[in-house]
């Protein structure tokens, strides 16, 4: 039986189509890239990495990367979970989260820590690569032929 929202939409391939259980899932993957959000701004002006983790620490850069790359695909997969998913929205999301890691580096200094374009650079190779998997996955699927 195909749903509403499919048939709404002329759509009965579920490969293809937007899987049921993503609407349900908006509001609670909207609620955790906000979230983590918060807390990466929180992590990258008040405390500093010591008092946060300890010590050794990773590398600074490797840091920058795996948080932004966390940011890029818990956004990434709440655009696709909003149904939102067009070349544009995915440029405006990227763009977007571009212009949040250099707000987040730009307002370091306000907080004593360090504002570096390298750590501006490894957040965005993190966003780009932390979106793709989200893309890849959807492009497979619009490409699948119907049943």
């Amino acid at each position: 039986m195909v749903s509403d929202e499919r048939r709404a939409n002329n759509c009965t391939n579920p490969a293809v189509c937007s899987p049921v259980w993503l609407p349900c899932c908006r509001w609670g993957l909207s609620l955790a890239t906000a979230a983590y959000a918060a807390v990466l701004v929180f992590t990258t002006h008040y405390p500093t990495p010591e008092q946060l983790i300890g010590r050794p620490l990773p590398p600074d850069k490797l840091m920058h990367f795996v948080a932004y790359g966390v940011f890029g695909l818990l956004a990434t997969t709440t655009l696709r979970a909003a149904d939102r998913w067009h070349p544009r929205a995915i440029m405006l999301l990227l763009i977007a989260l571009v212009l949040a890691a250099a707000g987040d580096e730009v307002t370091q200094p306000l907080f004593s820590r360090h504002a570096d374009i390298l750590d501006w650079i490894y957040d965005c190779i993190g966003i780009a690569i932390g979106m793709l998997p989200v893309i890849l996955y959807k492009n497979a699927t619009l490409r699948q032929p119907s049943r």
